[in-house]
């Protein structure tokens, strides 16, 4: 190897080496972004057996779906129920109701990707809380 060469390798070393490491600093930025959106989901509502759930609430349920059974119930915090159930042809949804048995939205798994769809809020009534009812 010449003189030449070897300052040539160098430079080059001297070159890559950054980009390299801004390239995996900028991956590792992602992955922590990655990672609080996780968290962020982490939150969820803890499921119920369906003898702790509000008879007011179940009967509210029954009457905006009748004939439908509810796979899941979710505690929304102290102040509401979500009701996880598959409408016909295999459609997920999460109903969600205030305690008192109001229903407030109904949310709507249309790819089975985990994207969801909210129902339009026809109600003045809003759940508001810490944990989030998710579809499974």
């Amino acid at each position: 190897m010449t003189a030449g060469t070897i300052t040539f390798n160098k430079c080059i070393s001297l070159f890559f080496l950054p980009a390299v490491i801004f390239i995996l600093s900028i991956a590792f930025t992602s992955c922590s972004k990655e990672k609080n959106k996780d968290k962020e989901k982490e939150n969820l509502c803890p499921v119920v057996a369906a003898n702790v759930v509000p008879q007011v609430v179940k009967d509210s349920f029954s009457v905006r779906y009748p004939s439908l059974v509810v796979n899941t119930w979710f505690r929304k915090d102290s102040i509401g129920y979500c009701a996880y159930f598959i409408q016909p042809v295999n459609q997920k949804k999460l109903a969600q109701f205030t305690a008192a048995g109001v229903f407030v939205k109904e949310e709507i798994d249309n790819d089975h990707d985990e994207n969801s769809e909210d129902s339009p809020d026809t109600s003045n009534h809003k759940i508001t809380g810490s944990c989030e009812c998710e579809i499974p």
